[in-house]
C-alpha cells in the first residue's frame, strides 16, 4: 500500500510538515464507497472548538483506491454523536491477523500486506486494504 501521509502517535496523520489530529480537531463524517471503482472515501470536517486553531484545515478526506478488503464492525447500541464522530486510534496492521481488531501497531508508514484500521469512541472499527491511500487536505474556510 502506497501512502502520501504518516501517522504519529496513532491519531495524527503528517503531510508536507502539516500535522491533523484527527482525535481532537477533526470530527468524521462518514464515508463513501464505490464499488464498481473500488474506492472508499473516510470524510473528515474541522472541528469547532475553542482548542481548535482557526487556520485549521476545513476539511481532509482519506481515498482509500484498489480497494479489495472493507469491514465495518459496528459501533456500540448506546453511543452518541460525539462518540461517533470522534476518532480513537488509527493504525496499520498486518492483513494476515484480520481476526484480531482490538489493537494497534505504532508505525508511521504500511509494510506490504498490511490494512488500516481506524478505531472510534463508539467502538466502530473500519478495516480496509487497499493499494493506496491519498490524504486531501483543503484550506480553511
Amino acid at each position: 500500500m502506497k501512502v502520501n501521509f504518516d501517522i504519529i502517535n496513532n491519531y495524527t496523520l503528517s503531510i508536507e510538515g502539516k500535522h491533523l489530529d484527527l482525535q481532537n480537531n477533526f470530527n468524521f463524517v462518514g464515508f463513501e464507497y464505490n464499488i464498481r471503482d473500488r474506492v472508499v472515501k473516510l470524510l473528515w470536517e474541522k472541528t469547532i472548538a475553542d482548542w481548535v486553531n482557526p487556520n485549521e484545515y476545513s476539511d481532509i478526506v482519506l481515498i482509500h483506491k484498489g480497494v479489495n478488503f472493507l469491514r465495518v464492525i459496528e459501533q456500540d447500541d448506546q453511543s452518541n454523536y460525539e462518540d461517533d464522530s470522534c476518532l480513537g486510534e488509527i493504525s496499520f496492521f498486518p492483513s494476515a491477523l484480520r481476526a484480531v481488531n482490538d489493537s494497534i501497531i505504532p508505525q508511521s508508514k504500511p509494510n506490504d500486506g498490511d490494512d488500516i484500521l481506524y478505531f472510534f469512541e463508539n467502538g466502530q472499527l473500519i478495516r480496509i486494504h487497499c493499494t493506496q491511500i491519498v490524504l486531501e487536505i483543503n484550506p480553511p474556510l
